[in-house]
């Protein structure tokens, strides 16, 4: 019997890892947890409409050399990534769990000032839906495979514990968006956000169902609330 907290049956994961594995699995925690200190000083404007292809282009560079670590040099499965279709239980957490998020953002965002660059809806609807789209789709699948997929996997191996792979791979998300929200209160809300995203992932051991929920959290702020505040 697994000792997942929260553990959805699956077929069993061997986690034998070779030293080899292991240095590779650091040079990947690294790419993962660090590439957006790269992009720092850039614009964090949603709506910079070159700084978004700029990021599109660089988390699907970042998961082509993480699935170039795990697929090619460690020779991974799907499996070890907890890549399979979501049943249904998945995806009552998953909307139970989006409805949280809200209700968590929304509290925090009384005590907290959002800072004036970065995410600013009002000014969303000017840049095309399918860029857009394009931007939500691309964080909630390559996001969720840095930080929960690669990142708690990993990290697991390395630690042990999944309690504290899930902490420091929270951290990461969290720490990732200290250039658009700075180092503010309002980080609260990435941390919120990457909270339940990490929680759903340790509980179902479903990435899929970390990218949906991802990309509802994300697309009802990036696609759907311009739509309000710029009515066609």
């Amino acid at each position: 019997m697994s000792d997942h907290p929260g553990y959805a049956a699956s077929a069993p994961v061997p986690r034998d890892t070779p030293p080899m594995h292991r240095l590779a699995a650091l040079l990947g925690l690294v790419v993962a947890f660090g590439w957006t200190y790269l992009l720092a000083g850039r614009s964090q404007s949603v709506a910079d409409v070159h700084q978004d292809l700029v990021t599109i282009g660089a988390e699907w560079t970042i998961v082509l050399i993480l699935a170039a670590i795990a697929f090619g040099l460690q020779r991974k499965t799907f499996a070890y990534f907890r890549l399979r279709m979501p049943g249904a239980r998945d995806v009552l957490v998953v909307l139970g769990a989006f409805v949280a998020t809200f209700v968590l953002v929304g509290i925090a965002g009384r005590f907290v000032t959002m800072p004036t660059s970065g995410l600013d809806i009002s000014q969303l609807g000017q840049v095309a839906f399918p860029l857009r789209l394009g931007l939500v789709f691309t964080a909630a699948v390559c996001e969720e495979f840095m930080y929960r997929g690669f990142g708690i996997e990993e990290l697991n191996d390395l630690t042990g514990s999944w309690w504290l792979a899930g902490a420091i791979s929270w951290a990461g998300f969290t720490l990732a968006h200290v250039d658009r929200y700075g180092w503010s209160p309002a980080l609260a809300i990435p941390a919120i956000a990457g909270a339940l995203l990490t929680l759903v992932y340790l509980w179902r051991r479903n990435l899929p169902a970390s990218m949906l929920l991802h990309f509802m959290i994300d697309g009802f702020t990036i696609l759907l609330a311009p739509l309000y505040m710029h009515p066609r």
